[in-house]
Protein backbone atom coordinates (compact mmCIF):
# COMPACT_ATOMS: atom_id res chain seq x y z
CA UNK A 1 0.00 0.00 0.00
CA UNK A 2 1.59 3.46 -0.92
CA UNK A 3 1.85 5.87 1.51
CA UNK A 4 0.02 9.21 1.28
CA UNK A 5 2.43 11.75 0.94
CA UNK A 6 3.26 14.74 3.30
CA UNK A 7 1.03 17.55 3.72
CA UNK A 8 3.03 20.32 1.50
CA UNK A 9 4.99 22.97 4.66
CA UNK A 10 3.66 26.22 3.79
CA UNK A 11 5.10 29.68 3.04
CA UNK A 12 6.08 31.82 6.11
CA UNK A 13 3.83 34.48 5.07
CA UNK A 14 1.22 31.55 5.11
CA UNK A 15 2.59 30.21 8.47
CA UNK A 16 2.72 33.52 10.03
CA UNK A 17 -1.04 34.36 8.98
CA UNK A 18 -2.65 30.86 10.18
CA UNK A 19 -0.95 31.50 13.46
CA UNK A 20 -1.94 34.52 13.62
CA UNK A 21 -5.83 33.94 13.05
CA UNK A 22 -5.10 31.18 16.09
CA UNK A 23 -3.58 33.66 18.24
CA UNK A 24 -6.22 35.82 17.37
CA UNK A 25 -9.05 33.63 18.14
CA UNK A 26 -7.26 32.79 21.49
CA UNK A 27 -7.80 36.52 22.57
CA UNK A 28 -11.46 36.55 21.37
CA UNK A 29 -11.84 33.42 22.56
CA UNK A 30 -10.86 34.74 26.21
CA UNK A 31 -13.21 37.82 26.55
CA UNK A 32 -16.25 36.59 24.58
CA UNK A 33 -15.94 32.74 24.38
CA UNK A 34 -17.40 30.84 21.23
CA UNK A 35 -20.11 33.59 20.04
CA UNK A 36 -16.68 35.15 18.09
CA UNK A 37 -16.86 34.68 14.04
CA UNK A 38 -14.80 34.23 11.23
CA UNK A 39 -15.43 38.52 10.37
CA UNK A 40 -14.32 39.28 13.82
CA UNK A 41 -11.30 36.65 14.52
CA UNK A 42 -9.83 38.18 10.83
CA UNK A 43 -10.32 41.79 11.97
CA UNK A 44 -8.66 40.96 15.34
CA UNK A 45 -5.53 38.95 13.22
CA UNK A 46 -5.50 42.06 10.66
CA UNK A 47 -5.97 39.90 8.41
CA UNK A 48 -9.02 40.03 5.73
CA UNK A 49 -11.88 37.51 5.89
CA UNK A 50 -10.67 35.66 2.06
CA UNK A 51 -7.36 35.19 3.95
CA UNK A 52 -8.90 33.61 6.93
CA UNK A 53 -11.08 31.34 4.49
CA UNK A 54 -8.07 30.33 2.79
CA UNK A 55 -6.82 28.34 5.91
CA UNK A 56 -10.19 27.80 7.38
CA UNK A 57 -13.21 26.83 6.14
CA UNK A 58 -15.36 28.57 8.99
CA UNK A 59 -14.80 29.26 12.27
CA UNK A 60 -15.50 25.67 13.90
CA UNK A 61 -12.73 24.76 11.98
CA UNK A 62 -10.34 27.62 13.07
CA UNK A 63 -11.76 27.46 16.66
CA UNK A 64 -10.63 23.84 16.74
CA UNK A 65 -7.01 24.50 15.32
CA UNK A 66 -6.87 26.45 18.65
CA UNK A 67 -8.16 23.65 20.59
CA UNK A 68 -5.88 21.25 19.27
CA UNK A 69 -3.16 23.58 20.43
CA UNK A 70 -4.94 23.41 24.06
CA UNK A 71 -5.03 19.94 24.63
CA UNK A 72 -1.16 19.70 23.87
CA UNK A 73 -0.34 22.53 25.92
CA UNK A 74 -2.70 20.44 28.50
CA UNK A 75 -1.11 17.28 28.05
CA UNK A 76 2.98 19.00 28.47
CA UNK A 77 1.38 20.07 31.65
CA UNK A 78 0.63 16.92 32.81
CA UNK A 79 3.31 15.14 31.48
CA UNK A 80 6.13 17.63 33.34
CA UNK A 81 3.79 17.34 36.75
CA UNK A 82 3.91 13.55 36.21
CA UNK A 83 7.83 13.67 35.93
CA UNK A 84 8.34 16.08 38.93
CA UNK A 85 11.18 14.78 41.68
CA UNK A 86 8.39 15.50 44.43
CA UNK A 87 5.11 14.25 43.75
CA UNK A 88 3.14 16.38 45.65
CA UNK A 89 4.25 19.13 44.42
CA UNK A 90 4.17 17.89 40.88
CA UNK A 91 -0.06 17.30 41.58
CA UNK A 92 0.18 21.10 43.13
CA UNK A 93 1.69 22.05 39.68
CA UNK A 94 -0.73 20.24 37.34
CA UNK A 95 -3.99 21.60 39.16
CA UNK A 96 -2.66 25.63 39.32
CA UNK A 97 -1.33 24.92 36.00
CA UNK A 98 -4.66 23.63 34.61
CA UNK A 99 -6.49 26.26 36.27
CA UNK A 100 -4.22 28.73 34.36
CA UNK A 101 -4.71 27.13 30.92
CA UNK A 102 -8.65 27.12 31.51
CA UNK A 103 -8.52 30.38 33.05
CA UNK A 104 -6.97 31.98 29.97
CA UNK A 105 -8.78 30.72 27.60
CA UNK A 106 -12.71 31.61 27.24
CA UNK A 107 -13.33 29.26 24.55
CA UNK A 108 -11.90 26.26 26.18
CA UNK A 109 -13.95 27.35 29.09
CA UNK A 110 -16.84 26.68 27.18
CA UNK A 111 -16.05 23.41 25.36
CA UNK A 112 -15.60 21.75 28.56
CA UNK A 113 -18.30 22.95 30.15
CA UNK A 114 -21.45 20.57 30.64
CA UNK A 115 -23.64 22.05 27.87
CA UNK A 116 -21.32 21.76 24.86
CA UNK A 117 -21.83 18.72 22.55
CA UNK A 118 -18.80 17.39 20.78
CA UNK A 119 -15.67 15.20 22.03
CA UNK A 120 -12.97 17.72 22.96
CA UNK A 121 -13.85 16.47 26.73
CA UNK A 122 -12.64 12.83 25.49
CA UNK A 123 -9.78 14.13 23.53
CA UNK A 124 -8.48 15.77 26.60
CA UNK A 125 -9.29 12.43 28.90
CA UNK A 126 -7.49 10.09 26.44
CA UNK A 127 -4.47 12.93 26.68
CA UNK A 128 -4.14 13.10 29.81
CA UNK A 129 -5.25 10.12 30.96
CA UNK A 130 -1.67 8.03 30.92
CA UNK A 131 0.54 10.93 32.68
CA UNK A 132 -2.19 11.53 35.27
CA UNK A 133 -2.37 8.26 36.53
CA UNK A 134 1.46 8.08 37.07
CA UNK A 135 0.85 11.44 39.12
CA UNK A 136 -1.58 10.18 40.98
CA UNK A 137 0.43 6.95 41.96
CA UNK A 138 3.38 8.26 42.72
CA UNK A 139 1.33 10.60 44.74
CA UNK A 140 -0.26 7.97 46.36
CA UNK A 141 3.36 5.40 46.97
CA UNK A 142 4.85 8.94 48.46
CA UNK A 143 2.16 8.98 50.97
CA UNK A 144 1.16 12.19 50.11
CA UNK A 145 -2.17 12.28 48.12
CA UNK A 146 -4.97 10.40 50.03
CA UNK A 147 -4.82 6.62 48.82
CA UNK A 148 -9.33 7.08 47.87
CA UNK A 149 -8.48 9.79 45.10
CA UNK A 150 -9.78 8.29 41.97
CA UNK A 151 -8.40 9.80 38.52
CA UNK A 152 -12.34 11.14 38.03
CA UNK A 153 -11.70 13.20 41.38
CA UNK A 154 -9.17 15.43 39.74
CA UNK A 155 -11.27 16.04 36.73
CA UNK A 156 -14.28 17.51 38.77
CA UNK A 157 -12.07 19.20 40.91
CA UNK A 158 -10.68 21.54 38.02
CA UNK A 159 -14.44 21.92 36.60
CA UNK A 160 -15.10 22.96 40.39
CA UNK A 161 -12.22 25.49 40.31
CA UNK A 162 -12.77 26.69 36.71
CA UNK A 163 -16.22 27.25 37.72
CA UNK A 164 -14.62 30.08 40.18
CA UNK A 165 -13.82 32.28 36.60
CA UNK A 166 -17.83 33.15 36.02
CA UNK A 167 -17.95 34.75 39.69
CA UNK A 168 -16.93 38.42 39.34
CA UNK A 169 -13.73 39.11 41.63
CA UNK A 170 -11.33 42.13 41.81
CA UNK A 171 -8.19 39.27 42.15
CA UNK A 172 -9.92 36.27 40.32
CA UNK A 173 -6.17 34.48 40.85
CA UNK A 174 -6.12 35.36 44.12
CA UNK A 175 -9.81 33.77 44.56
CA UNK A 176 -8.62 31.01 43.06
CA UNK A 177 -5.72 30.42 44.93
CA UNK A 178 -7.66 30.38 47.89
CA UNK A 179 -9.78 27.15 46.90
CA UNK A 180 -7.08 25.41 45.62
CA UNK A 181 -5.20 25.57 48.99
CA UNK A 182 -8.57 24.78 50.46
CA UNK A 183 -8.89 21.65 47.63
CA UNK A 184 -5.11 20.56 48.75
CA UNK A 185 -5.96 20.12 52.10
CA UNK A 186 -8.69 17.91 51.45
CA UNK A 187 -6.15 15.70 49.26
CA UNK A 188 -3.93 14.87 51.66
CA UNK A 189 -4.41 11.57 53.35
CA UNK A 190 -6.87 11.46 56.19
CA UNK A 191 -8.66 9.41 58.64
CA UNK A 192 -12.47 9.31 56.92
CA UNK A 193 -12.38 7.46 53.91
CA UNK A 194 -14.29 9.15 50.98
CA UNK A 195 -17.81 7.97 50.46
CA UNK A 196 -19.15 6.78 47.01
CA UNK A 197 -16.42 6.58 43.56
CA UNK A 198 -15.28 9.44 41.59
CA UNK A 199 -17.50 10.41 38.51
CA UNK A 200 -16.02 8.29 35.10
CA UNK A 201 -15.08 10.92 32.33
CA UNK A 202 -18.05 9.83 30.38
CA UNK A 203 -20.39 12.24 32.79
CA UNK A 204 -18.72 15.05 31.77
CA UNK A 205 -19.85 15.21 28.22
CA UNK A 206 -22.02 17.63 26.93
CA UNK A 207 -25.15 17.35 25.81
CA UNK A 208 -26.87 20.40 24.61
CA UNK A 209 -25.47 23.11 22.43
CA UNK A 210 -23.05 22.92 19.41
CA UNK A 211 -19.02 23.49 20.14
CA UNK A 212 -16.10 23.21 17.26
CA UNK A 213 -15.89 20.37 15.07
CA UNK A 214 -13.22 18.15 16.27
CA UNK A 215 -10.42 16.37 14.37
CA UNK A 216 -9.91 12.78 13.82
CA UNK A 217 -6.67 12.76 15.57
CA UNK A 218 -4.48 15.37 17.00
CA UNK A 219 -1.48 16.80 15.23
Amino acid sequence: MTPEPSPRPLRADAARNRQALIDAAQRLLLARGLSVTLDDIAAEAGVNVATAYRHFANKHELIAAFLEQQVMAAATIAEEAAGADDPWQGLTDYLSRMLGLIAASRGLHDVLAPTYAGNWIEILDERLTPAVRRLISRAQDAGALRPDIELGDLGVVLRMLAALSDIPHERPKALTDRYLALILDGLRPAATPLPGHALASSAFAPRRRTCPETPSKLL
